[in-house]
């Protein structure tokens, strides 16, 4: 248990709650059990049954991100709103980045994801000023923040055309292969070896001195965002990211329930493709995005930017009891040997 951490965690959520309730944002507070997780294709979520006193069930999830509920409110007239919640991802979601259950927050405001960048600079220069271990190593500053195209950081860190492969696969193909240096498994679709390309040669350098957000991604990669007229190709959607890490997601949000319905269904189809079990379809979330006005919103893992600001390099310190800590201790028991007088047993 590190308690300094923990201290930083309350401090820090104490001045993003300052933030936001200063600039006229009201704080909203979304369910934990929900019809419906998500609809990331690559997201598992923790489920649960109501059994209701005639014995009767229903299936309810833990949210992986409380995105629709927000939603739903905006629909219903809320405009600038923002949660700090609890969510839960399943499969695996466990290391030095990843916890099963982390705090998100998200925020949403009337116009784009032009906004919610704004919003980001303005966030972290308070956050600068206000939080008491604003520490990274030497040469990262937190102002300005950088903004750089998806395109040119492909160009930039991997020699690549992005634009020219999502319409180009055996240009895509021949040519990730030779700058990873690497044989493409030929089973691989084009987002496979975007994110082969991306984890190896373009993530670890991202926002190394500088906050930096990465913009318009691809249209296929942006399930809930909107698309970019007139081409549609790319999507109005940015990641930050701090020192490698991603810390935010953001999109000028989808308002056509019909188009998002549509790629709900795409997305389910996938799963099923995939092995996954798909989620069942929210009816209100549809219809709320009918409603909604023109959007921007973000999601922001609390824990991933408590690791930027104190140079923590384990997400799992700024929980009181992380996941698997028990079988982990366990495990590093088993593996010592008693007589070895040069050996330290975990605490």
């Amino acid at each position: 248990m590190n308690q300094l951490r923990l201290r930083q965690k309350r401090q820090l959520i104490n001045h993003l709650r300052d933030f936001f309730t200063g600039r006229d944002f009201f704080e909203i507070e979304t369910p934990l059990l929900v019809p419906s997780p998500g609809i990331e294709v690559h997201l598992h979520s923790f489920t649960t049954k109501y059994i209701q006193h005639d014995g009767s069930e229903e299936l309810l999830h833990l949210p992986t991100s409380p995105e629709f509920a927000i939603k739903k409110a905006l629909g219903a007239g809320f405009e600038r709103i923002f949660e700090i919640a609890r969510v839960f991802r399943n499969h695996g979601e466990l290391g030095p980045q990843h916890h099963p259950e982390f705090n998100m927050l998200e925020w949403y405001r009337p116009g784009s994801y032009i906004q919610i960048m704004d919003d980001i600079e303005a966030l972290l220069h308070y956050l600068s000023q206000h939080f008491e271990t604003t520490r990274l190593s030497e040469g990262f500053t937190w102002e300005p923040v950088k903004r750089t195209s998806i395109q040119d950081c492909f160009h930039i860190h991997a020699n690549l055309e992005l634009g020219r492969g999502m319409s180009e696969p055996d240009y895509w193909r021949s040519e990730a292969a030779r700058t990873l240096d690497e044989e493409i498994p030929g089973d691989d679709s084009f987002e496979d070896i975007f994110f082969r390309v991306w984890l190896k040669l373009i993530e670890p350098n991202l926002g190394m001195t500088l906050p930096e957000i990465v913009y318009d991604y691809p249209a296929s990669m942006a399930a809930l965002s909107k698309l970019k007229a007139p081409e549609n190709v790319w999507a109005e959607r940015f990641e930050l990211y701090i020192r490698g890490i991603e810390i935010g997601n953001a999109f000028s949000e989808l308002t056509d329930s019909e188009e998002q319905l549509k790629r709900f269904e795409d997305a389910n189809r996938e799963r099923e493709t995939l092995g996954y079990p798909p989620h069942p379809i929210d009816s209100d979330f549809i219809e709320a995005v009918g409603k909604m006005p023109p959007t921007g919103g973000i999601a922001l893992g609390v824990e991933r930017l408590l690791m930027a600001l104190t140079g923590e390099t384990d997400i799992r310190q700024f929980f009181l009891y992380p996941v698997g800590e028990a079988r982990r201790k366990k495990k590093v028991m088993e593996d010592l040997d008693p007589k070895d007088p040069n050996t330290t047993f975990p605490s």
